[in-house]
């Protein structure tokens, strides 16, 4: 029933012969993992062909199926083929043409045996008129998929054989009728990319496996505390799960959602509060208040299956009980967000979360230490840690982190108060710090990427870096007045300054005896830089000076001819160096000049004997430039961009030239 190249997904295909009732269960296991199997054996096989990641069916065995199920299943190209689809078909895929409309969907409903239909023709706000007949004629139907319904009809409960029903794009499709909770068969129910409201009955589908919509979020005081109900028996649910508002329920309500027996569960949000209600709420809580958000949490105890554990808005000091490896032994990711109750994380007397892999905490803002939480004894399989906004911490044990044989990213984001001494990491790979102070020392011999940015720093002393791998740094701080100490940094190929407001000369460390490798340079905002050096490296690519107004350009100033890209912003008086810096480029593909006055001519021969190499050119609010030569030096060029130059000579040949090009 699908078009030839069509693009199989293994688990899809497998969850829709699981409806079909095409997959035999196999004990425990379930059914929709025995159909990968049987998908997985088909490659094997050679029926399923991967292709770029995705699976097709070759030409010939797709002929071949066709035939074969032929009176079985058919595919609706155009309107001609509604004459000539087979009576008995049960099967039917309908492609998305413009040769009919929606008037034509309603007469599948004579297909009286019809039990999959695919619909890739969008149905709109025309779906609940569509859709209404084939819900009173098409009582097989088993799986049902549309790329679109802004309204499902109100008789949808006549399809109880139900099993599968997915709306495949972004619609308008908001809420699910009463009536739909009658398909007590319902296994998948898809609406990636609706946000929908689930009805009161919604409890009834004990069947359901898998339920997606943009998320499903429950509101657990809707209706007096009744909402948190509608999940109590949806114990084979998939994917993930967010319940928020829960600071409104009492314990014996919070019991009802029975969590722990949800074990096909991977990732679970449980926010005390409504969704809007991060950072705006009181930095204390009423010790009764604290006490009743613990006592709630208590019963709200995880499937031991749970790989993502999302805590929002938690105002008690302690974790509940169950907050012990051996209740989430396959938890990957933990997030606490602005649980301001909590002072510290103590995993003291646990043993080891083995299979956390993911942390990050936002917005705690009274969490002071994380000495007995992000410790190798503790965590020792962490390969992301993420710490942003929390104001009172101090206390990181960052000097044991070369015991963490996984951990591959760190980010410290406005983190004030934080006391950082020592960095040692073996495995350390990206590391990104925002106002949260500077290491005195920093040992990571595997670290590729760094990214610093702090107001406060005046002064980076580079001897106490130890980084042989680095390949990207990036510094931005409005106080940075010196960088010192200056070693080789022998693998590093990009560095980014930016908003160096006081950073008066980098002649020390742009050397090609300190950074040997270097192919990108960026350095925008810094308005005290002086001077750059004379010296330049025989691997840049990359090079933007932008918004540096104080610079003193040498006269005869010559850049390296590797040099792919040029871009130079208000960037003080560049004239000196028109045209020696440009005489060398033979390799440069992009020029971008803009907001500088000083310069008052190009030289015509520029751009024929040397920046033969060019395609894309950007002259833009240059005051003073008068001439680049004539409009018909840059006429090869691909891509020419001249405006914001009142003087220039040819700027209005240039952009004649130009539209006429593109008229044509």
């Amino acid at each position: 029933m699908y078009p030839k190249d069509y693009k199989f997904d293994k688990e899809h295909l497998a969850e829709i012969w699981a409806a079909e009732g095409f997959v035999e269960p196999q004990g425990g296991v379930p059914i929709q993992d025995v159909g990968c199997q049987y998908f997985e054996d088909l490659v094997a096989r050679s029926f399923f062909q991967k292709v770029g990641g995705q699976h097709v069916i070759h030409d010939l065995l797709h002929d071949m199926a066709q035939k074969v199920s032929e009176d079985d299943c058919f595919i609706l190209r155009n309107t001609s083929d509604f004459a000539i689809v087979p009576q008995n078909v049960r099967h039917l895929y309908v492609l998305p043409s413009s040769e009919f409309d929606h008037s034509n969907l309603p007469s599948l409903c004579n297909y009286t045996k019809l039990r999959t239909l695919i619909c890739k023709k969008s149905l709109g706000r025309k779906a609940d008129i569509v859709m209404e007949p084939w819900c009173d004629k098409l009582l097989r139907m088993r799986v049902m998929s549309c790329a679109s319904a802004d309204k499902l009809p109100d008789n949808i409960g006549n399809w109880k054989h139900l099993r599968y029903l997915e709306i495949s794009r972004a619609c308008s499709l908001k809420k699910i009728p009463s009536t739909f909770c009658w398909l007590y068969h319902m296994q998948i129910l898809y609406a990636k990319k609706c946000k929908l409201e689930i009805p009161g009955d919604f409890v009834k589908l004990t069947s359901l496996q898998k339920f997606e919509a943009i998320g499903l979020t429950l509101d657990s005081a809707n209706k007096e505390g009744q909402g948190i109900r509608l999940i109590k028996n949806l114990n084979q649910i998939r994917g993930y799960l967010v319940i928020n508002n829960l600071a409104a329920l009492s314990k014996d309500q919070a019991a009802e959602a029975e969590l722990k027996n949800k074990k096909y569960l991977d990732r679970l949000t449980l926010n005390m509060h409504s969704p809007w209600g991060f950072g705006m709420l009181p930095t204390i809580l009423s010790a009764s208040c604290q006490a009743k958000n613990k006592e709630v949490l208590e019963v709200l105890q995880p499937p031991i299956s749970l790989k993502s554990l999302l805590l929002q808005n938690y105002g008690d000091s302690s974790l509940p009980s169950w907050f012990q490896p051996q209740n989430l032994p396959s938890l990957e990711s933990l997030t606490f967000q602005g649980c301001d109750g909590l002072n510290s994380i103590n995993l003291k007397e646990t043993p080891a979360f083995l299979s956390l892999a993911d942390v990050r905490i936002e917005g705690c803002k009274n969490i002071s230490s994380l000495e007995d939480f992000l410790h190798p004894g503790y965590v020792p399989g962490i390969k992301k840690m993420v710490i942003i906004n929390c104001k009172m911490l101090e206390s990181v044990p960052t000097e044991k982190f070369g015991d963490f044989d996984f951990l591959e990213e760190m980010s410290l984001f406005r983190c004030p108060n934080i006391s950082l001494q020592r960095l040692v990491s073996q495995s350390l790979k990206k590391l990104d710090m925002w106002d949260s102070g500077l290491f005195c020392n920093i040992d990571c011999c595997s670290l590729t990427e760094f990214d610093v940015s702090c107001k406060s720093i005046t002064s980076i002393q580079l001897q106490t870096w130890s980084l042989p791998a680095l390949r990207e740094l990036r510094i931005q701080s409005e106080s940075l007045a010196s960088i010192g100490g200056i070693g080789a940094f022998s693998s590093l190929k990009v560095i980014k300054f930016s908003e160096c407001r006081k950073l008066p000369t980098l002649d020390g460390l742009l050397t090609q005896e300190h950074l040997p490798a270097i192919e990108e340079i960026e350095i925008r905002c810094c308005s005290e830089l002086k001077s750059l050096p004379a010296e330049w490296f025989p691997y840049l690519k990359h090079l933007v000076v932008d918004e540096c107004t104080s610079l003193k350009w040498q006269t005869g100033f010559v850049l390296p001819s590797c040099l792919q890209s040029l871009r130079l912003k208000e960037c003080g008086d560049i004239s000196p160096c028109i045209p020696s810096c440009l005489e060398n480029l033979t390799s440069l593909v992009s020029l971008q000049i803009e907001g500088c006055n000083g310069i008052k001519s190009i030289p015509g021969n520029v751009w024929h004997n040397y920046l033969v190499s060019l395609e894309k050119l950007v002259i833009k609010k240059c005051q003073h430039l008068v001439s680049i030569g004539g409009a018909e030096v840059v006429a090869n060029i691909k891509e020419v961009e001249v405006r914001g130059c009142p003087k220039l000579e040819e700027a209005d040949q240039i952009n004649s030239t130009r539209r006429t090009r593109r008229t044509r």
